[in-house]
């Protein structure tokens, strides 16, 4: 009897949810869905098949966002309306240009405007435009391609507006994307703040702002809350006040501990962000240097098995999977056979990234995210309650980089930031290709939004 009740209130909510996911307003109805049933949207997860990958990196472990993230949607509070935003903002070159993000606002069940706080959701490394946060709307037939978007989702349910960056590069811009470029993708996540600020605030839309403001991230998404709360702090404080951040599981530490992962030995289970950091440098310093320059960093032929110098760079318009950046630096998922990073890196390059006090090492400094931005030589001091949360097992991005911005705040005085190692043991015994990283991504958010909702009026 209970199982058919369940079944019954499964055929119901997904048949409710249907409707309203096909319910757009406004003239483009996949930029805008309103009313989506939070409850529908965990059947759909639940549902739909997981993504057709060559690789388990790329698999999230759904079993631990239901878990985690379940109950959220479950026992939802406010249906969602979800859109596109399009919006200005400063390219890694310098010049404006047009960017998109994703917001998803809580719509009360009963009727009337609930006041919320805003979250900005910064999301990983994703080298596949396709898959960014916004795109989600034309593709809601393959949630499990979007995880970051249910965990904003569910996180929204319970009553906060949630803005996702499509990043540069990402979404509808297809400029080169600025991977851990900080500054840049502080003021791109700025920007679209200041956009859903705006648009909550026009008085068609289902809440209103209570002028609590917080911030989370996971990977890069982590390094980009972190640095995006430093210039709100530093910079913006007259216009917004930061009510708490999380930066969870950030490369924090691009200079040290960053930089002694691609001069490292060994293996890797994600090659392809050594190529992708030259392409992203190249694009925002290439003015400056050529060291970041596919002629002076990727090795050819005849000193590589193939022309990497020439194989690599188109890779990252973003129109390919990380996994096949990947193959093309040597790496095989089957069977499985990692390499090192580096082996696309030329002599020259690695002797410049081995030298401390280089320019090349000077640039990567400037994109710390611990650091004072015109003192590189000092920590910013967060005033701010800052979470950092980071699985001691790490191998992709390891732990010591966020315990070296947590040193780095100690000794500027900040007594507003707290470190805690993942509680969650990641078993990765089960698959050579699985990562810790990518298992401790949801247990890291549960715990950074629990955190977060203490905070929330």
């Amino acid at each position: 009897m209970v199982r058919l009740l369940k079944s019954a209130r499964t055929l119901c909510v997904t048949i409710m949810a249907v409707g309203m996911l096909m319910s757009g307003c406004g003239s483009d109805s996949s930029s805008q869905q309103t009313g989506i049933n939070p409850a529908a949207l965990l059947d759909s997860i639940r549902n739909s098949a997981q993504p057709a990958v060559t690789s388990a990196l790329a698999g999230w472990d759904w079993d631990s966002f239901i878990s985690n993230f379940g109950a959220l949607l479950i026992s939802f509070r406010y249906t969602l309306d979800m859109q596109k935003v399009t919006y200005q903002s400063i390219g890694a070159d310098g010049n404006l240009h047009s960017m998109t993000g994703l917001l998803i606002l809580p719509r009360a069940i009963l009727g009337g405007k609930p006041s919320v706080p805003i979250l900005m959701y910064q999301h990983g490394t994703e080298v596949f435009r396709p898959l960014s946060p916004s795109q989600y709307l034309t593709h809601q037939g393959n949630p499990k391609n979007y995880p970051e978007v249910m965990v904003a989702a569910a996180i929204a349910a319970t009553g906060y507006a949630v803005a996702l960056v499509d990043y540069e590069g990402m979404g509808d811009n297809t400029d080169p994307q600025p991977h851990v470029v900080g500054a840049t993708l502080a003021g791109q996540v700025i920007d679209l703040l200041r956009a859903s600020r705006d648009i909550i605030g026009n008085g068609s839309t289902p809440c209103t702002w209570n002028n609590q403001l917080f911030l989370m991230g996971y990977s890069e998404g982590g390094y980009v809350t972190m640095t995006a709360t430093r210039e709100l702090q530093l910079n913006h404080a007259a216009e917004f006040t930061v009510t708490a951040s999380a930066p969870l599981s950030g490369p924090h530490d691009l200079s040290g501990v960053q930089r002694g992962v691609i001069l490292s030995a060994n293996t890797f289970k994600a090659p392809y962000f050594v190529p992708m950091i030259l392409a992203s440098y190249d694009y925002a310093y290439g003015a400056q240097t050529n060291v970041f320059s596919p002629g002076f960093a990727l090795k050819t032929l005849p000193d590589a098995p193939v022309a990497y110098d020439t194989i690599l760079p188109p890779l990252f318009a973003g129109n390919t999977p990380s996994e096949t950046i990947s193959t093309a630096m040597g790496m095989s998922f089957s069977p499985v056979i990692l390499i090192v990073p580096n082996i696309v890196l030329t002599p020259a390059f690695m002797t410049q990234l081995a030298l401390d006090g280089s320019p090349l090492v000077g640039f990567l400094q400037l994109n710390d995210s611990y650091r004072l931005p015109g003192n590189l030589a000092a920590s910013w001091k967060p005033t701010v309650p800052i979470r950092m949360i980071h699985d001691l097992n790490d191998e992709l991005v390891p732990y010591g980089n966020s315990q070296a911005a947590f040193d780095a705040f100690t000794v500027a005085g900040s007594t507003t930031v707290q470190l805690a190692a993942n509680p969650v043991v990641i078993n990765i015994s089960s698959d050579p290709v699985k990562t810790v990283h990518l298992g401790a991504a949801f247990p890291e958010l549960i715990d950074g939004w629990k955190w977060i909702d203490g905070f929330k009026h």
